[in-house]
């Protein structure tokens, strides 16, 4: 990309500070240039909401017994199924079923604390989920 072609917008989600994106300069040469761009502050703060209205819908969950305290934190923590995986060091689809709340009553301590873990909270925190 050509120095010239780099966005220099405001990002809000940046905090005022820019990236660094590799151009070329007017001789040819590479560089490194700031950058920020409303585009990407968009998609920064779509996927906040989306992340946020899914807590909201989690807690619902919970409250009928259907999802796991495990499921609200992977969701207050901007995590998705593979990265929650691969942060507690187990297969996906054994993380789905631990997002089910019959399943969850079941675990042990142990699983219990990788996941503990993986949020940087207490156990007790996930054991005994207050709304």
């Amino acid at each position: 990309m050509k120095k010239i072609e780099i966005p220099q917008e405001n990002n809000s989600t940046l905090n005022g500070q820019k990236k660094v994106m590799y151009g070329t300069d007017e001789h040819g040469d590479f560089q490194r240039i700031n950058y920020a761009s409303s585009v990407e502050e968009f998609a920064t703060i779509t996927a906040v909401e989306e992340y946020k209205e899914l807590e909201k819908e989690c807690l619902e969950d919970i409250n009928n017994n259907i999802a796991s305290p495990i499921k609200y934190f992977m969701y207050k923590n901007r995590m998705d199924l593979p990265t929650l995986a691969s942060a507690v060091g187990m297969f996906s689809f054994r993380v789905k079923r631990h997002l089910r709340m019959e399943i969850f009553k079941k675990l042990n301590n142990k699983t219990i604390q990788k996941y503990a873990d993986a949020f940087s909270i207490e156990i007790e925190e996930l054991k005994d989920f207050k709304i």
